[in-house]
């Protein structure tokens, strides 16, 4: 993580410079550097409406919710057709549990921009709380189409997947209450990253939570209710923990092994996805038994799996990821071709199985007539990505890519004879341990 934004700038900048500091403070967790540059910004020119929306979003990001709603409604009235200002501000109401009032401002926010994902998943996410589940779910629909990495619209719309996609009479159990004794909480699990990001820092921050005798208390988010988990609902409101969040990573992961004398305790954590690799031998068969899926979900991946085992008896599967990878470095198809060419001899009756998110690079493979999520028998609406995850986690030989995803699955696979992965270099497959 950089520390260029670790202090205020040394030397004078523009107005233009000083605006693009004060984001980079806040989306570093440096509030207060960010509220000096705001500041400054209002002091010179007190019509800089920008400066005033990130001291609103600054205030809430710190969890001074009251703070935030009366900055940003000083916003929205000096500009009453700014969606941003209108957007934030219903986050902030939301925040401070003025709910009818944050769809409101949620509203206004659309009438000023009508596509705008953030709001309408805002929006759609207090009626889903509200229980007017179409009007809700057909708002988080609409969000993830024009945003599909968009965290918060995809949590909530995926909760309401799985609620839709219950065996007739099934119910799951209502959350459970937390005990008493230290805690920890993490509000924010599940809103800045997706599927594997977040069962990695939940993996991480439950390990943490156990080493030091706390428990970990949750809000309701994917992994949660899709593997068989038991965390107590997050009930206690902690202060917001966003500020200075870099160095709540940099702490936690030093004392991630049980050596910090005092470690974080009561309180909410923020780390921006697990700044530590949680996957460790000596947790191997706990973390396995709480990533285990629910039986109820067995209907939408036991099928899947026994069509495709159907094909041949050893199940090769190859995970190739082709899109939205932050650095554009691919691993290269020639990689898992030339592989396949020279092991496939090998196998006892292999039958391929491809999972990837760009469908064209299928044809690439031929001349090994592979299956894919295509020829699964039934289709879990929404929720298909789980059903290729539940694929690698039973495959007997399995080739992923770069990621968390397939990285995941494989430390979640119980019984693969061989588990091969792009060498740093991305010249070569490489068999890997995951649990190293």
């Amino acid at each position: 993580m950089s520390r260029k934004f670790d202090k205020l700038p040394s030397t004078p900048v523009t107005l233009e410079d000083a605006m693009t500091w004060a984001l980079n403070f806040l989306n570093f967790g440096r509030l207060n550097f960010c509220d000096v540059m705001c500041d400054n910004l209002v002091r010179v020119d007190p019509n800089h409406l920008n400066a005033a929306l990130v001291r609103g979003i600054s205030a809430y990001k710190r969890g001074d919710y009251p703070q935030s709603v009366a900055r940003l409604a000083e916003v929205t009235r000096r500009a009453a057709h700014f969606a941003d200002a209108w957007h934030h501000y219903g986050v902030a109401l939301f925040f401070d549990k003025q709910t009818d009032a944050a769809a409101g401002a949620f509203a206004r926010a659309l009438a000023c921009r009508e596509n705008y994902p953030e709001a309408i998943a805002g929006l759609g996410e207090i009626r889903r709380l509200q229980g007017r589940d179409d009007e809700a779910f057909a708002l988080l629909e609409k969000a993830l189409k024009l945003k599909f990495n968009y965290s918060p619209a995809y949590i909530s719309y995926s909760l309401m997947r799985f609620d839709r996609s219950l065996p007739a009479g099934a119910t799951l159990a209502p959350r459970r209450a937390g005990t008493p004794g230290p805690k920890l909480t993490m509000a924010s699990l599940g809103n800045y990253g997706r599927f594997a990001q977040t069962v990695n820092e939940y993996v991480a921050v439950r390990l943490y939570a156990e080493t030091y005798g706390m428990s970990f208390e949750t809000p309701d988010w994917v992994g949660h209710r899709f593997f068989e988990i038991d965390d107590p609902l997050m009930t206690h409101d902690f202060t917001a923990g966003f500020d200075e969040w870099l160095d709540v990573r940099d702490r936690f992961a030093a004392g991630f092994d049980g050596t910090d004398p005092a470690p974080y305790r009561d309180c909410d954590l923020f780390l921006g996805g697990s700044p530590v690799n949680p996957m460790r031998r000596a947790h191997r068969e706990k973390v396995r038994s709480w990533l285990t899926p629910r039986a109820c979900w067995d209907q939408w991946l036991t099928p899947c799996v026994d069509a495709v085992r159907a094909r041949g008896r050893t199940l090769v599967v190859l995970h190739i990821r082709q899109t939205d990878w932050w650095d554009q470095a691919y691993t290269p198809l020639s990689l898992y071709l030339d592989w396949l060419t020279e092991a496939w001899s090998g196998f006892d009756d292999p039958v391929l199985f491809i999972c990837t998110d760009e469908p064209k690079t299928v044809e690439a493979f031929a001349a090994w007539s592979p299956m894919t999520a295509a020829d699964f028998p039934v289709r879990w609406e929404g929720l298909e990505y789980l059903q290729d995850f539940h694929l690698m986690t039973r495959a007997d030989v399995l080739a992923i890519s770069t990621g968390s995803f397939a990285q995941t699955a494989a430390a979640l696979n119980r019984d693969a004879r061989l588990l091969l992965r792009p060498a740093a270099d991305n010249n070569a497959l490489e068999p890997f341990d995951p649990w190293e």
